[in-house]
C-alpha cells in the first residue's frame, strides 16, 4: 500500500536534512616572520624531530600540528618544483645544439657543427648549467 505525500512518515524521516560533516579548520594565515623562520628551517632541515618542531613552534606562536602541516605541504611543493624543473631540463636536452644556442643567445662556440673545427658531438648540460629563470 502506497502512503500519499502529506501522510505518516516514518521514524527518523523528519524532512531533508543536511548531512553532519565535520567542519574544517580555517586556513593558518602565516605571517611574514613565522613564513621566514619557517622557509629558513626548511632550508637547513628537511624533517623536524618531535623535540624540533615542538620548539619551533613554542617560538613561532603555532601548534605542532600547524608547523607538522606547514612541512609537509613545503615538502610536497619542492618535490612538485623539482619534477617541473627537471621536465624543462629534459625538454632542453631534447633540443638540437644549435636550437640552444639560439635560444640563449650566444655565438656558435668553435667546433660546434658547421664551423669546420674540433668535434660535432653535442654538449651536455647539467642542471645547474642550465638557467630556468623567469
Amino acid at each position: 500500500m502506497l502512503q500519499a505525500a502529506g501522510g505518516p512518515s516514518p521514524p527518523g524521516a523528519s524532512g531533508p536534512r543536511p548531512p553532519c560533516r565535520k567542519r574544517r579548520k580555517s586556513r593558518t594565515a602565516f605571517t611574514a616572520q613565522q613564513l621566514r623562520e619557517l622557509e629558513q628551517r626548511f632550508r637547513r632541515q628537511r624533517y623536524l624531530s618531535p623535540v624540533d618542531r615542538d620548539a619551533l613552534a613554542a617560538r613561532l606562536a603555532l601548534s605542532a600540528a600547524q608547523v607538522i602541516t606547514w612541512f609537509q605541504n613545503r615538502r610536497a611543493k619542492l618535490k612538485r618544483d623539482l619534477e617541473e624543473l627537471r621536465a624543462d631540463v629534459a625538454s632542453l636536452q631534447a633540443l638540437p645544439p644549435a636550437a640552444l644556442q639560439q635560444l640563449a643567445g650566444l655565438p656558435e662556440p668553435p667546433g660546434a657543427p658547421g664551423t669546420g673545427t674540433g668535434t660535432t658531438e653535442p654538449a651536455e648540460l647539467s642542471e645547474e648549467e642550465i638557467d630556468v629563470a623567469d
